[in-house]
Formats: C-alpha cells, structure tokens, sequence
C-alpha cells in the first residue's frame, strides 16, 4: 500500500513539477501564483502495483512517473526541460495508441497536448497558464489510474 501512496503523491506531484518547471524556465522578471497552491479536486484511485501485471494505462502511469522524475531532474536547463516536456508529450500520445478505454485513451491524448504546449512554452519562453493545466492534468491522471486499477 506504501507504493500506492508514494505513486498517488508522484501523480498529484506532476501537474505542479511539470508547471514548475516550465515556469521556472521563463523570464527571470515573470511572476506566478505557485502551482502546488492549486488544490487537487481528488486523488486518483488506487491500482494494481504487484510486478508483472497491467496493461496500456498502467505503463501510462508508470510513464507519468517517470516524466516527473526527469523533469524535476532537467528543471533549470530550459533546453534540457523543454526536450523532457516533448518526449512526454510524444510518450503519451504513444501510449493513447495502445489503450482500449475510450476515457484512458482521451486522458493519454489530453496528457499529450498538455506536455506538447508545456514544451513549446518552454521553447518559447512563455509561462503555462496556471489555472486550468493542472485541472486538466489531474483529470487525465483520474482517468488512467482509474483505467490502470482494472487491468
């Protein structure tokens, strides 16, 4: 059950290391409210974490994981950061190709989109907009561990 908690804290952690990050990466005269101040509208529900089982959503989700990991890694290097933020977005939008739940398969899609202006925010040197991406963000997220828990 440990894993499951520090997995839920790493999902809900990601929308707000992702908008970090980006953030970080834009003028050092921009300002913004702090993302981890945004409250999440839920935690995602639990799945499966015994080794060998799972499907398309729960790789997603490992991938969700793993893309906050290098993000925060990556965080101060806008190129490095914004490199991170475009493989994420080519990642899941390769994921939603794999998945058969209509739900799962729009989240991985809009996980897609989201990480694909992210990164072009952070080419562009441009601030995410703080107040609907980690809404967007958590929603996916619900989505797939929801989807993740039944396979």
């Amino acid at each position: 059950m440990a894993g499951t908690a520090g997995r839920r804290r790493a999902v809900l952690a990601l929308a707000a290391l992702a908008l970090t990050a980006t953030a970080g990466c834009s003028s050092a005269g921009s300002t913004s409210s702090s993302p981890s101040a945004t409250p999440a509208t839920g935690a995602p529900r639990a799945y499966a974490t015994d080794p060998g089982k799972g499907g398309p959503c729960r790789a997603t989700m490992d991938h969700i994981t793993a893309v906050g990991k290098k993000i925060t890694a990556d965080a101060k290097d806008r190129n490095k950061a914004a490199a991170d933020l475009q493989d994420a977005a080519d990642q899941f939008t390769a994921d939603a190709e794999d998945i058969k739940n209509p739900e799962a398969k729009q989240a991985a899609k809009q996980l897609g989109t989201v990480y694909r202006g992210l990164a072009d925010g952070a080419r562009n040197n441009r601030s995410p907009d703080l107040k609907t991406l980690p809404g967007q963000v958590q929603k996916a997220v619900s989505a797939l561990s929801t989807c993740a828990a039944s396979e």
